[in-house]
């Protein structure tokens, strides 16, 4: 006789409440209201059961039982397999001795907002990050068929099973099998089953944190099942509903050693409220100590503070990163056992940052009021990532212009304003800003969304008006930008400010009203003569085929799938940008071919799955280098900036060799480098198609969208 597994489930024998909840109604969290777990037993008395040829038996919270995932990762440059588990999860197992066929089939309920790895800096990321498990703590597997009961059941006996069922991670829902082996014995059941998943199938990677980890799309899920007999009618003991363990501190050298370091470079973005701090939070001793294993680890290989710059670039105001001495003393802490000679509710006060603050002679808030961003009727963002361009207009009482001294975007809403580029746009574009939002509005409406000021911009303005400039890009962190004295930036009269901000929203979209806020020369500054510093873009080219790999899969697709379009084929995303943006927008790519003196066949090389850009083109500006930028999106992968390429005279200006998109900073060389007017500058950029999951191969070309790349670069000059 063979044997049915009713596996980790929730059943008509006990309530929704009585598994998921132990506290009162009142008690519950809001943000967990959503969760349900219908009865999945199709048993509406129990007098149904027959007590001589069927079993019940229960799985446990903390019952023995473990739920796991595996998952390929490469961490700061290493491979690994990296393991989370967790004990919570619960069910029921009804085995029929006399009919397999006869036997009921229940569902997995796993809480993994209690998976744990060796990183508590990994667990609190996927939790937070990934698998939103704040907001949807339980994973479910609803079985639906078994296969493998074609023998005779024989207590004590292993048999080969798969179970396909329905799993559900978050809101997705998708058909996997479990496979693996069972034991029953007249008192435990004991199974052992596994099935590869897709992490992208359910919004939960493959997950790429530039200069810190890579994971494999896919993941390896196992139930380590144990089950104990138990009589119909016994209540449960215990529920999925659980609280993170307390950490537990030793002793350890820290408030004179670590915690002034933590203080000087790190707390200032992680503390509560900060740019950081919804990633990690280090209000107190104790949150430093909880994860100081990881603290050392982002450290060590330098992926905090972050710092893109090699030692290739020239020595940069407002460095961020540890001297070895640093990094030194926090990797001893933390091999000593991370301990504390404070109080773990000692709070962390951020102390000798290296921004500089400016004098606020005017705050410059959005013209068409906060942006609140767009979200479902129940609250959730519709995007995570917002881009959103805002107008500033300038006060202009005399209608002479304004210079200005010292610069400073200020965000509002700081917890999800994650990055900001200003331009400065003339008078000219105000008709077509007002086309710009008048178009957004249609799209807002047509997708019966809210009406927000603004108008989505992805990458750049998007704006095409002559004279349109970037006069400033802000990261959590970044300092005012300064001019020296006599120096300065000079708005025109009715010039106005135009903010792209990148919003990161988790599970609320706040209402944002960052400002600008500026210094002003007064007017004995004016008098004394003002000279303005000069800002360039240079634009060139992006393109990065499909791999051979991905060719083959579009050319199937494009054969076997009616109006399948092959994105592989550059005219076809050219095509598709025509419509998307304008006929403008479709010509930029080739345009920048022609400019660098170039042709599709220079530039469109894989190394593997890395391409690379190379143009050299002119300086426009004469004087002495203020700042040098470098842009691209989330498939850049490394950048350079180099003047008088090839002779010796050669500099490199910025060497960034792992590209990271949540870092992109205007850099201030400390010593005076000199540049004319028609000097030589290389500007080179590489992506790696690796980077992003693509679920539809793509040739990435030149443009404003999230799946498009940009080789994007600016040299403020001040003239002299």
């Amino acid at each position: 006789m063979a044997l049915v597994v009713v596996v980790v489930g929730i059943t008509a024998f006990l309530t929704r409440d009585q598994w998921l909840w132990t506290v009162a109604d009142d008690d519950r969290p809001a943000s967990r209201s959503q969760v349900s777990a219908p009865p999945v037993v199709d048993i509406e008395d129990g007098e149904e059961l027959d007590l001589e040829t069927e079993r019940l038996y229960r799985i446990l919270p903390g019952g023995g039982s473990r739920a796991s995932y595996h998952v390929s990762e490469r961490l700061g440059g290493v491979s690994r397999t990296t393991v989370g588990t967790t004990t919570v999860m619960a069910g029921e197992i009804l085995v029929n001795l006399a009919d397999p066929a006869l036997s009921r089939v229940g569902e997995i309920v796993v809480n993994v907002e209690m998976f744990e790895s060796d990183s508590t800096l990994r667990d609190k990321r996927i939790r937070h990050d990934f698998l939103e498990s704040s907001h949807w703590p339980f994973v479910r597997f609803a079985p639906s068929s078994i296969e493998g009961l074609d023998v005779e059941f024989a207590d004590g006996a292993a048999y080969e099973i798969a179970i396909t069922g329905e799993l559900t991670v978050k809101e997705t829902t998708r058909t996997e099998t479990f496979a693996g082996t069972v034991n029953v014995t007249p008192e435990i059941l004991t199974a052992t089953m596994s099935t590869t998943v897709l992490g992208s199938s359910y919004g939960v990677g493959p997950i790429n944190i530039a200069r810190l980890v890579q994971t494999s799309d896919e993941v390896i899920l196992t139930f380590e099942l144990v089950a104990e007999r138990v009589e119909l009618g016994t209540e449960l003991a215990g529920g999925l509903q659980r609280g993170l363990p307390e950490p537990e501190f030793a002793s350890g050298e820290f408030a004179a050693t670590v915690q002034p370091i933590l203080e000087s470079r790190c707390v200032s973005c992680h503390s509560s409220g900060g740019p950081g701090w919804t990633t990690l939070a280090l209000d107190t001793a104790g949150d430093a100590a909880a994860i100081a294993g990881d603290i050392a680890f982002v450290t060590a290989i330098d992926f905090m503070p972050p710092w893109l710059p090699s030692d290739l670039s020239p020595d940069f105001a407002h460095d961020w990163s540890l001297t070895e001495g640093e990094k030194a003393a926090i990797a001893a802490w933390a091999e000593a056992g991370g301990g504390l000679d404070v109080r773990p509710d000692t709070p962390l006060v951020a102390r000798g940052q290296a921004i500089v603050p400016i004098e606020e002679d005017r705050r410059i808030g959005p013209r068409d009021g906060l942006y609140t961003g767009y979200s479902t009727p129940d609250g959730e963002p519709v995007k995570n990532d917002d881009y959103r361009c805002q107008v500033h207009e300038v006060p202009d009482p005399e209608g002479d212009g304004t210079w200005v001294k010292g610069f400073e975007f200020r965000p509002d809403q700081v917890p999800v304003v994650h990055h900001a580029i200003v331009y400065r746009v003339p008078a000219a574009a105000a008709g077509e800003i007002a086309a710009r939002i008048a178009a957004e509005d249609r799209i807002e409406a047509a997708a019966g969304l809210s009406d927000e000021p603004g108008w989505t911009c992805f990458g750049l303005s998007g704006l095409s008006t002559a004279g349109v400039s970037m006069v400033q890009g802000w990261a959590p962190g970044m300092s005012p930008t300064i001019y020296p004295d006599g120096y300065g930036l000079y708005l025109e009269p009715g010039d106005m400010i135009v903010n792209q901000i990148h919003y990161h929203y988790d599970h609320d979209t706040p209402p944002d009203g960052s400002a600008i806020i500026l210094d002003v020369a007064t007017p004995a500054e004016r008098a004394g003569g003002m000279i303005a510093v000069v800002g360039d873009s240079y634009i060139t080219p992006a393109e990065i085929p499909c791999t051979p790999q991905e060719e083959a899969v579009a050319a199937a697709r494009a054969e076997t799938i009616d109006g399948y379009v092959n994105m592989c084929v550059r005219t076809n995303v050219l095509d598709e940008i025509a419509v998307k943006y304008d006929p403008f927008a479709r010509a930029i790519p080739d345009f920048l071919l022609f400019q660098c003196g170039g042709t599709v066949d220079d530039y469109d090389d894989l190394d593997g799955s890395v391409g690379h850009s190379s143009c050299d083109l002119p300086a426009r500006a004469t004087g002495t280098i203020h700042t040098v930028l470098g842009h691209m999106h989330e498939f850049g992968a490394a950048y350079r900036m180099t003047i008088h390429p090839d002779t010796p005279r050669e500099q490199i200006l910025l060497d960034i060799p792992v590209w990271d998109f949540e870092w992109q900073l205007n850099y201030e060389p400390v010593e005076d480098i000199r540049i004319e007017r028609g000097d030589i500058v290389r500007f080179e950029c590489w992506w790696d198609r690796t980077l992003q999951y693509m679920p539809e191969p793509r040739y990435i070309i030149w443009n404003e969208g999230t799946v498009d790349e940009m080789c994007f670069s600016s040299i403020f000059v001040i003239p002299g």
